[in-house]
């Protein structure tokens, strides 16, 4: 046997939503088992995607970093060195790829923070670049089953 995490938490969703919602009797045992199943199915979606997500987020936050380097002076320039010197992780766990998507992204602040202060073209350009990459990653983040 091979358990599936998300087909196993896409069956605990709908066991939740179609079999057991209907046998509560009160109006906050409902709502329990609603946002139960409803998270259930959130799990279900985030660990089939999480590490793809990881992955490309953390490339292309390297390659603005890379980019965005230049820009950048004293403590936001070592900000920012540190983060690009983020090892690749040594494996493909969730964890690992979030730990080096964290690392990142706390060079992104920082390197979003210098470039605001720039009253520059490229300071503008990165500056856009940065909210754009912003807006995708929370885009990235979305779910297919909205429930809540």
């Amino acid at each position: 046997m091979r358990p599936d995490a998300g087909r196993v938490l896409q069956g605990i969703a709908v066991n939740l939503l179609s079999n057991v919602m209907p046998e509560i009797r009160t109006p906050f045992g409902q709502q329990t088992v609603g946002i139960a199943g409803a998270l259930a199915m959130m799990l279900a979606e985030e660990s089939d995607r999480a590490a793809n997500r990881l992955s490309v987020e953390s490339a292309i936050i390297r390659g603005i970093l890379t980019d965005g380097l230049p820009l950048t002076r004293d403590e936001a320039h070592a900000a920012v060195s540190a983060a690009l010197a983020t090892p690749a992780p040594a494996d493909i766990r969730v964890s690992s790829l979030l730990a080096e998507n964290d690392a990142l992204r706390a060079g992104l602040i920082t390197l979003h923070a210098a470039v605001e202060q720039l009253d520059t073209p490229e300071g503008h350009a990165m500056d856009e670049r940065i909210w754009a990459e912003l807006v995708e990653s929370t885009r990235r983040r979305d779910f297919q089953a909205k429930m809540l």
